[in-house]
């Protein structure tokens, strides 16, 4: 059996400018993540998971629940990786020729910008090519994944989730000018892993009744960038610089500075969409209790940053009382010095490694 675990993450400063040539600052959750395992088969057999709902109480019900959640199921995830993958192994001169069964978990909460969909993608990328030995680098690993969810799938995402699911830890991003890999097809940004222990204390709080599809908000933002909105592509470029302005800050341990750039980049989403009332009031809390918070993908999910112990159940407290759980970020189990990226140990495969 061969498995493959990609962490949830949380884009800290420039999202969602990463699909607009900008840059992006991320980092992953190590406590929440997708697992996929891979066994031989003799043929191609991919399980459902807990979460891949078929029946519903009554149509309005599965209305509610595609209305939450979309209608991409894990299942249609992991066939979209297998997919793609194939194709990619083909055009290398290398087809598959063995059968495999997938099958999935995850703890990563679906649809509220923690990246899950893509979680899943990245842990079955390399769960097949585990099983295929095709090496794909680091680099071009996170484009796959992106072209299995956009070209298969036909959904509206960027390149960020999946970068720093590949890498892990604290990563930046700069999507300015992309490269091209002529062998596998694909073009790729300039990725570099940071230390996650210059950030400040972060948490991540989350209400799955706010979750939402994040498609429909990136097709209406992708649909303003192509028709020329002036607001819509100031507010991207400003993001973008964020990003340089947050590295500055890290660099040299400014983190309250850091903390401000946070909100402001809160701030510059808010003019690029409409955000349903129920997620914006998850930064309304952080706020009320002196925290920094800005969203952490496209949809129920922000990350802020915690002062102390003190401010940390005050914000536990207060999520509380909105139906919402918090997470403290275990930064320390994200050091640069933490490289788990040499042979696999009885064939688990960790994503929380070295670029190659």
């Amino acid at each position: 059996m061969i498995r493959a675990a990609a962490p949830a993450r949380v884009g800290i400063l420039g999202n969602p400018s990463d699909g607009y040539g900008g840059r992006t600052l991320a980092l992953a959750v190590p406590q929440l993540e997708a697992v996929v395992e891979l066994t031989p088969a003799d043929g191609v057999e991919i399980e459902a998971g807990p979460a891949d709902a078929t029946v519903w109480p009554s149509v309005a019900a599965l209305g509610d629940w595609m209305d939450r959640y979309g209608y991409g199921t894990g299942t249609q995830l992991l066939a979209a990786a297998a997919r793609t993958y194939s194709a990619l192994a083909t055009s290398l001169g290398q087809p598959l020729q063995a059968g495999f069964r997938l099958s999935y978990r995850t703890t990563i909460p679906r649809q509220v910008g923690l990246g899950g969909s893509s979680a899943l993608v990245v842990a079955a990328l390399r769960c097949l090519e585990r099983h295929h030995r095709l090496d794909l680098p680091d680099e071009v690993l996170p484009s796959v994944a992106l072209k299995a969810e956009t070209v298969e799938l036909g959904l509206s995402a960027g390149l960020q989730d999946r970068v720093v699911q590949v890498y892990g830890g604290l990563v930046a991003m700069d999507f300015g000018e992309l490269r091209v890999d002529a062998r596998f097809g694909v073009s790729h940004g300039s990725y570099e892993r940071l230390d996650p222990a210059s950030l400040p204390p972060l948490f991540v709080a989350y209400r799955e009744e706010a979750a939402q599809p994040s498609d429909s908000y990136h097709r209406q933002l992708r649909a303003r960038f192509d028709a020329g909105d002036h607001v819509v592509r100031d507010a991207l470029r400003e993001l973008a610089h964020l990003v340089i302005e947050g590295r500055a800050a890290l660099r040299w341990g400014d983190q309250a500075r850091f903390g401000v750039l946070m909100e402001r980049n809160m701030q510059l989403r808010l003019q690029l969409g409409a955000v349903p009332e129920a997620q914006v009031e998850l930064v309304d809390v952080a706020r009320a209790v002196g925290s920094r918070a800005s969203f952490a993908g496209s949809g129920g999910a922000v990350v802020g940053t915690v002062a102390d112990g003190e401010q940390l159940e005050a914000l536990r407290d207060a999520y509380a009382d909105v139906g919402a759980d918090l997470l403290p970020i275990d930064l320390g189990t994200l050091g640069l010095d933490d490289d788990t990226g040499g042979a696999p140990v009885d064939n688990v495969v960790s994503l929380d490694r070295r670029p190659r």
